[in-house]
This record gives structure tokens, C-alpha cells and sequence, in this order.
């Protein structure tokens, strides 16, 4: 495991990778009175790697107005719910039902089309609510696969430990360490908690399309200081990251080998066109979805 930490200062390094562009989320109305921060998709980068959708919410109280979120469909696609603290509930067609904590993952793919909710853990001694939904579009040839959910709890995933650097693997892996999550096509998903003043330099697939975004704290790469609720886009082809952090930091570092072809996302889908999109929205109106299961 080439991961090290150090007390000084850290210059970009040869083969490493560097920033290309920095991308503040944007503050967008999920359900009610509900917020996130959107770092994905945009209008400026509408996808890295297979990773198509990133919002960021909390921390804010636990109560249903913050995260409550009603059945809804998915096609397409596989939806990440990770938390940093507080307790969601999913709930899916295919019958599960599904407590989620701090570094667990909730991976659900939705194939040909699937109904979820989701609910916050509310009520006395509820702890705050701060975590990440990613979405990660299935290559062509599998979105209409058939759906089904996977829940790791955080005891399962690798947790790599240096001084002042913890790094989870969500997905895919850190040299020898390996996430058990199953995946479609090649990924990198990592959970980098800094103490102040660590550094580390992670080695990363030189195949990957990468972006890190930075859910507390700052971070610096390179010599590019990026902040909270701020999504950095890395350069290519380096086979290493390096990151450093003054004050402490949590960040995700996310992407992976980038789909051939071009696909749309429309409302809560991935498909090949807005045509397509709309017909499966027809459906979910006429109620041709699965029923979410009591």
C-alpha cells in the first residue's frame, strides 16, 4: 500500500494527478421543504466515469422534513446511499427493507425499473443527518437486468489506516484492498477522512476518470485548495492522488472507467433518449411499475 503521511507541506509530484476544474454544488429542492447540495450532473460535467448523479445532504437534524423521501422509480442505474452520521430506513418493490448506518453502503441497481423510499431515523437521541447519494448508470447492455438491492455494512468494507488517514473502500479497490460490492463496469469510490495537517498519496487506476468532493473540512491537491461542497475534476492518466489537509477533512474520491457510449439522464433514469425517458415516465404514471411492498 503505497499510503504515507508527513508534517510537512506537499508539492505535486510527478504522475500525479492535478485539477483540471473546480465545481461548487448547487443548493436544489429535493422533496418538500428538503435541500441538497447537487455536485452532479451539471451543465458543465454530466458525469465522471460511470458516476452520473451526487448529492450531498446535512448535516442538518434528524426530523422527516430533511431527508423523508416518498416512492419513486429508478431505471438504469444503481443508486449509492452512504452516510457520514445519522440512520436512513429503505424500503424497495422487491420487498426490502433495510436500516442503513455510518459507512454502511446501500446499493441498489435498478435494472428494468424499481420503486424505493427512503426515511430518516427521527425522534429523541437521533443523531444528525449528513451523508451522499450517488447514482452510477449500468453499461447498455445491462439496464434492463434485472433490479435487486446488496447491503454492506461497514465492517465488510476494507478500512485502510495511516497516521492521520483512514480511507474506506466503498467500491472497487486501494491497491490490495478490496471492496466486496459487486459492480457493473470498473469503479473507484473511496471515503478519505484527514486529521490536521496529514497527507497521503493514494495510488488510483490510470484508466479512471476521477473527481473528489469535499463533504467537511478542506483539502488541498496539489497546490489547489478545494473546499467544502466543492467538486474537483482531476486531470487523466496519472497513477497516483495526493491530497493534503491543514485543518482536517472528509472527502470522497469517485469515478471509474468511462462508458462507450452516450446515454441520457432523464428524471430518475438512465436510457438511450429523452424518448425513451418519457415513455418510462408514462409508465410510472399508469402505474406500470412495481408497487412498493408494505
Amino acid at each position: 500500500m503505497r499510503i504515507h503521511s508527513q508534517t510537512g507541506g506537499l508539492q505535486a509530484l510527478p504522475h500525479e494527478r492535478e485539477v483540471r476544474a473546480l465545481w461548487p454544488a448547487k443548493s436544489t429542492e429535493l422533496v418538500g421543504d428538503a435541500r441538497v447540495l447537487r455536485a452532479l450532473p451539471r451543465v458543465e460535467l454530466r458525469r465522471v466515469g460511470p458516476f452520473v448523479f451526487c448529492d450531498h445532504f446535512g448535516p442538518a437534524p434528524a426530523t422527516p422534513e430533511v431527508m423523508d423521501v416518498p416512492a419513486h422509480p429508478h431505471v438504469g442505474l444503481q443508486t449509492v446511499t452512504y452516510l457520514f452520521s445519522g440512520a436512513i430506513r429503505h424500503q424497495d418493490s422487491l420487498g426490502t427493507v433495510q436500516d442503513i448506518h455510518p459507512g454502511d453502503v446501500n446499493w441498489m441497481t435498478a435494472g428494468r425499473g424499481i420503486v424505493h423510499a427512503e426515511v430518516v431515523h427521527s425522534g429523541p437521541g437521533a443523531q444528525p443527518l449528513h451523508g451522499v447519494q450517488t447514482w452510477v448508470a449500468l453499461p447498455k447492455e445491462d439496464r434492463q437486468t434485472e433490479p435487486s438491492f446488496a447491503h454492506v455494512p461497514a465492517a465488510q468494507l476494507p478500512l485502510v489506516e495511516r497516521d492521520g488517514a483512514r480511507v474506506r473502500v466503498i467500491a472497487g479497490r486501494l491497491d490490495e484492498a478490496v471492496s466486496p460490492v459487486s459492480t457493473f463496469s470498473s469503479l473507484t469510490y473511496l471515503d478519505v477522512e484527514l486529521s490536521a495537517g496529514a497527507s497521503v498519496s493514494l495510488p488510483v487506476d490510470t484508466a479512471h476518470a476521477l473527481a473528489l468532493y469535499v463533504a467537511e473540512g478542506e483539502v488541498s491537491v496539489g497546490g489547489t485548495a478545494v473546499g467544502r461542497g466543492v467538486l474537483a475534476h482531476l486531470e487523466d492518466g496519472a497513477p497516483s492522488l495526493s491530497l493534503r489537509s491543514e485543518g482536517g477533512a472528509r472527502l470522497l474520491v469517485l469515478g471509474g472507467a468511462p462508458l462507450p457510449e452516450p446515454l441520457v439522464i432523464w428524471w430518475n433514469f438512465v436510457v438511450e433518449s429523452v424518448a425513451e425517458g418519457r415513455a418510462r415516465f408514462a409508465d410510472w404514471e399508469a402505474g406500470r411499475f412495481p408497487s412498493l411492498a408494505p
